[in-house]
């Protein structure tokens, strides 16, 4: 969902310009607010430090798509891992 927010944030820039201007004076927060963004991603965009407008956008999905971005829990093996027959070394000599 936030992608989506942040997608309609830049979309809304293009053609409104008080975005870029509330941008200029750093008063985000109305806007992201207005967009749907939850408030901790709120806080994290409200204290981003851009030069620019673009610099920002990039900044913000970086933002956003981290925090969307599941992290990879535990991967544990199969119980089935090991107990099917390796048909890759199936008639190759062995030697101790």
């Amino acid at each position: 969902m936030s992608m989506q927010a942040l997608n309609h944030l830049v979309a809304r820039s293009i053609v409104d310009p008080s975005v870029v201007s509330a941008f200029g004076a750093g008063d985000l927060d109305p806007i992201l607010c207005d967009l749907g963004f939850s408030g901790e991603l709120r806080a994290s965009l409200s204290g981003l430090k851009a030069e620019s407008w673009v610099e920002f956008a990039v900044m913000a999905y970086r933002t956003v798509w981290a925090a969307e971005t599941p992290v990879d829990r535990f991967q544990l093996p199969s119980p089935l891992e090991g107990l099917r027959p390796n048909t890759d070394i199936v008639g190759r000599e062995h030697v101790a």
